[in-house]
């Protein structure tokens, strides 16, 4: 409502008046500089970030939708980054680290039925025929880190292959979509970037290269796309604007840090190299002393150059002086790095910590929160992205696929996924919490196991299992009541600690 009566304000202001129409009667450009100043004025006075001045006189914006912005500049963002993520320790730290939280040893699936059918498959699921499921998803979420997208292509395979169930995944990188075909198509769709659009803005079909138009030994076939209907592609990318084709990589916030980082880095040390050779400056009018053991000569025979002895004493004669040379102190060098690392670990989506691996500032509370906020947003990432957009796609067409084969039957088969489990920042005080929620109900205890990265079912078999055994054996461990006592010694030392605490 208030962003209602404010736009409202906004027109009443800009709207023009008798004067303002008889000047455009007479002088139309005149008229338009009359009505843009105004729109101007009446914008500054609602919102200071629209005034114009000095202080925004170099900001340069456009209104240009996401894929006017994207289309031009997607090549050059996506091999720079890869650049970095290649030779930038900082960067190949930012995308190891987000892989690992996002896929860590893989999501795993628990099929209300054609569980045994999946377990085979997915050993088998990779086209080229070495990751198994788990090592896929790992494969993508790398490369839609450094690329901002990555191509599934599903591969249908023939009964006589062998395959538990007909169907494989190919891999493609971004490169294999052809980004310079845009056209408008006769039955009122269009092509975008590679992605075709049916007239009511669906997509049905991407065109791809055979083979990576970057090979070093070019193909022909490589220089000419082909189209692929959309139900054999799973395009994988984070949209953030409505509308959004392509995807960008996840550095391209500070792509430029990084390589200003990189620059600044090698030109101090650069600069501590050169400091380091320069020792000692004699002035003497005697061209025949020398102020150390060993004496040389460069190739011109004009200047002597020497090497002093660690220890060595020596007088100088009358007329003779010595220089040493002082090299510039550099204070703040280490703040500097830290508060630019602060930066590039914002925008690449990680914490500093994980950025840099300095822990030598952090106490279990603020690693905790830093740890916290990373993983919602680990969690925003796979429960909303990654699932909907890689993982159920694959499954529907495993479903197809198995059902065609006749290895899976016509009931309706639902899937649950389960995320890796996160580790605990202090396992004692942490699971402790979790029992305590547990206890109270705040929380199931499948939902527990789940977070855990586990499958309930699973582990109660497992459970029951071992204490069997413990029966069988007469062995009497109170794993329950050990539990308690544990969480009630963490809650103990956390009341201290926080009596203890000074504000």
């Amino acid at each position: 409502m208030a962003a209602g009566n404010s736009r409202a304000l906004v027109a009443k202001a800009a709207a023009p008046n008798i004067l303002d129409r008889a000047i455009g009667y007479f002088s139309p450009s005149a008229g338009f500089k009359r009505a843009r100043s105004r729109l101007a004025m009446s914008l500054t006075r609602s919102y200071e970030g629209a005034k114009t001045g000095r202080r925004t006189g170099g900001w340069t914006t456009g209104g240009t939708s996401a894929n006017a912005e994207i289309g031009p500049a997607l090549s050059v963002l996506r091999n720079r980054s890869r650049s970095l993520a290649r030779d930038n320790p900082y960067a190949a730290k930012a995308m190891s680290t987000w892989v690992a939280n996002i896929i860590g040893t893989g999501i795993t699936a628990k099929l209300s039925s054609g569980q045994d059918l999946w377990d085979q498959w997915i050993k088998e699921c990779d086209a080229d025929g070495q990751f198994d499921f788990y090592g896929l998803l790992a494969l993508l979420e790398r490369a839609r880190f450094e690329s901002g997208e990555v191509l599934i292509r599903l591969r249908w395979r023939r009964p006589e292959d062998g395959l538990t169930v007909p169907l494989q995944l190919q891999v493609l990188e971004p490169d294999y979509l052809d980004a310079i075909k845009n056209e408008s198509l006769p039955n009122g769709g269009w092509i975008l970037n590679g992605v075709e659009f049916d007239a009511i803005g669906q997509r049905v079909a991407y065109w791809l290269f055979s083979a990576h138009p970057g090979d070093s030994a070019p193909i022909l076939k490589s220089l000419f796309s082909k189209r692929v209907p959309a139900e054999d592609v799973i395009h994988y990318y984070k949209k953030t604007r409505p509308g959004q084709v392509r995807g960008v990589p996840d550095l391209h916030p500070v792509l430029l840090k990084m390589r200003d980082l990189d620059d600044y880095q090698e030109a101090e040390l650069v600069r501590k190299g050169i400091e380091a050779c320069f020792a000692a400056f004699v002035t003497s009018d005697d061209e025949s002393r020398t102020l150390g053991d060993a004496a040389t000569e460069d190739s011109t025979q004009q200047h002597r150059i020497e090497n002093l002895g660690a220890g060595m004493i020596h007088y100088l004669k009358s007329g003779e002086d010595v220089q040493f040379g002082a090299p510039a102190t550099m204070n703040g060098y280490k703040e500097f790095i830290d508060d630019h690392l602060h930066a590039v670990a914002a925008g690449a989506g990680v914490t500093f910590e994980q950025l840099s691996g300095n822990l030598s500032r952090v106490n279990y509370s603020s690693i905790r929160s830093g740890t916290v906020e990373f993983r919602r947003a680990a969690e925003q990432h796979q429960w909303l992205t990654l699932i909907p957009g890689v993982c159920e796609p694959i499954a529907r067409a495993f479903f197809v696929a198995a059902k065609l084969a006749g290895k899976l039957g016509s009931q309706k088969t639902t899937v649950e996924w389960t995320p890796p489990k996160w580790d605990w920042v202090d396992p004692v005080k942490d699971v402790a919490g979790e029992l305590l929620e547990v206890a109270a109900g705040l929380k199931s205890w499948s939902a527990a196991v789940r977070r855990r990265g586990e499958d309930p079912a699973k582990v109660l078999a497992e459970i029951a299992e071992d204490q069997q055994k413990f029966k069988d054996a007469k062995v009497s461990i109170q794993i329950d009541k050990l539990a308690l006592g544990a969480a009630a010694g963490a809650n103990a030392n956390q009341g201290a600690e926080n009596q203890g605490a000074t504000p």
